[in-house]
């Protein structure tokens, strides 16, 4: 019952289908004025720098989340929690340049952009990160 409700409704959620044999790396399709198969006209500039813009924020977020954790610790060990944090950031931040790409290269994107640097990146940040907030939790509670 639910599988006939779901087959209906995903119809409705494809905006543009994926490319069933992806290519390997697919930044030859990358295209300024397209984003995910839609045509953008004037709006390639802003989205082009809002894209760019939360890339590079994103990495100098990590940039100085790192630095600081460096200079609070100084000369005592960095606990695990902090660890697993700061790896899923820096991880997560490969991600962020990932994204970039495959929206621009949607819906031929390649195996190598829309997974080693866009859907495994982000689970694997967003597991250390939780992992991390796990630890750091069981560290302050008794």
């Amino acid at each position: 019952m639910f599988r006939e409700k779901l087959s209906k409704f995903l119809p409705y959620l494809a905006i543009v289908p994926a490319n069933p044999h992806p290519p390997v790396i697919g930044i030859k399709y990358f295209d300024l004025n397209t984003l995910m198969g839609q045509s953008l006209g004037w709006l390639k500039w802003p989205i082009l720098f809002s894209l760019c813009f939360a890339a590079v924020t994103f990495v100098v977020a990590t940039f100085y989340i790192i630095r600081y954790t460096r200079g609070y610790y100084e000369k005592r060990a960095v606990s695990k929690s902090w660890k697993c944090i700061l790896a899923g950031f820096f991880i997560t931040a490969i991600a962020e340049t990932g994204e970039l790409l495959c929206y621009y290269e949607w819906p031929n994107a390649g195996l190598i952009e829309s997974n080693f640097i866009l859907a495994i990146p982000h689970a694997l940040g967003g597991f250390l990160i939780g992992l991390g907030a796990y630890l750091l939790y069981k560290e302050v509670t008794p």
